[in-house]
């Protein structure tokens, strides 16, 4: 058994079943690891030489190669306890393994040959590094305790599998079917999702997370994307899972075209491809209640005709039970329709029965009614008119 404490002069064939040290520093020479040979350190590695890889390199330290790291066919594990510094030097690994628990800090580029390995631990993407798996390369594992904290990318067409999260919570996400000229796609996912825009068309948009497809170069023509959906998510009670759609902040909705599992612990997959650049999950439904609205101010002498009458705007409201009412400052009725036809469409002009112009001043009124899904609404505001 051969061991390695702390320099290496000059090249070193491994051969051995296994060799260990405390640390690693290569000083411009050729260090090849033979198959079925194991090269453990145990601390901190620098290579400022050549390091072949056939078997397999571990280092439970910090990993700066600053000249050349040769992949071959051979494992690269990073299975510190502790915090671990990564700087590959923009080259690539044929076989990544992350394990030991500790963060994997990577600050330059490493390109994934053939497998990355989640088993215990987390990779932290900082400095714009990119973590690449090629075309042929595939993901293995991911769980709340490995996975990876920032973007990861995929090179080429087919199923692309991201296994990504945040805050100690595994959210991975799917590309499924990605088609275009050798596209390189990536996507990371980041807690909270603040103030999500919610479209009339939906009816809750979760503010727990969200997801960031980023286009790195290729041609990307889209895919289905899937994404994990948890009890967190925050879309409110009584939640139908036909109803739980994936959507997009330049899209209303992307739909649901399959939705596996339960609303604690599943995925939904979309309809409509994924071309846009963040996601989130959502709740499909029209939001009457958000759709009926009251301007709060109007001027008979404005310039926009719309601007001269208060309306009633809203959709699927029946004129059945419909009763809109004005009232001055004296709790006079100045304005009443029971047809929402004529509230959305004629309103009130500010004149009186006989056809008078009434102050400016502050007026209240009363509205109340049904959508067409049945629900009843009530509401009462005031109306300012501008003279």
């Amino acid at each position: 058994m051969g061991r390695i404490f702390l320099l290496v002069f000059t090249g070193l064939l491994i051969c051995a079943s296994a060799a260990y040290g405390q640390a690693l520093i290569n000083d411009n020479a050729l260090i090849t690891i033979t198959p079925s040979t194991r090269m453990s350190i145990i601390g901190g590695a620098l290579n400022n030489g050549n390091i072949l890889n056939e078997g397999v390199l571990s280092i439970t330290g910090d990993w700066m190669n600053v000249d050349t790291y040769t992949p071959g066919t051979g494992l690269f594990i990073l299975n510190g306890a502790d915090r671990q510094n990564i700087a590959h030097n923009d080259q690539e690994v044929y076989q990544l393994q992350i394990t030991g628990g500790g963060e994997k800090v990577f600050s330059s580029n490493i390109e994934i040959q053939n497998s990355l390995q989640l088993i215990d631990g987390i990779i932290e993407v900082s400095n714009r590094a990119v973590v690449l798996v090629q075309s042929n390369g595939t993901v293995i594992g991911g769980s709340d305790l490995s996975y990876v904290e920032g973007p990861i990318f995929h090179q080429g067409t087919g199923n692309k599998h991201f296994p990504v999260g945040s805050n100690g919570n595994f959210r991975p996400a799917e590309l499924i079917n990605v088609t275009g000229t050798n596209p390189v796609v990536g996507i990371a996912m980041y807690e909270p999702n603040s103030n999500p825009i919610v479209p009339l068309q939906l009816l809750a948009v979760s503010d727990t997370r969200y997801w960031q497809l980023i286009r790195q170069s290729g041609s990307y023509n889209g895919s289905q994307i899937r994404l994990k959906v948890t009890n967190d998510e925050r879309l409110g009670s009584d939640v139908d899972i036909q109803d739980v759609v994936v959507t997009s902040a330049d899209s209303l909705s992307l739909g649901q075209s399959q939705f596996t599992g339960s609303l604690s612990d599943g995925e939904v997959v979309s309809s409509m491809p994924a071309i846009g650049e963040f996601y989130a999950i959502a709740l499909e439904g029209f939001a009457e209640e958000r759709a009926l609205y009251v301007p709060n101010a109007f001027s008979p002498a404005a310039s926009d005709p719309e601007d001269q009458v208060v309306k009633v705007y809203g959709q699927r409201v029946l004129d059945e039970g419909f009763i809109f009412r004005i009232y001055n400052r004296w709790g006079q009725v100045v304005y009443e329709t029971t047809s929402f036809v004529e509230a959305n469409t004629v309103g009130w002009y500010g004149n009186t029965s006989s056809g008078e112009g009434e102050s400016g001043g502050v007026y209240h009124y009363t509205l109340s009614g049904a959508f067409s899904s049945g629900r009843t609404f009530k509401r009462n505001g005031t109306i300012q008119v501008i003279r």
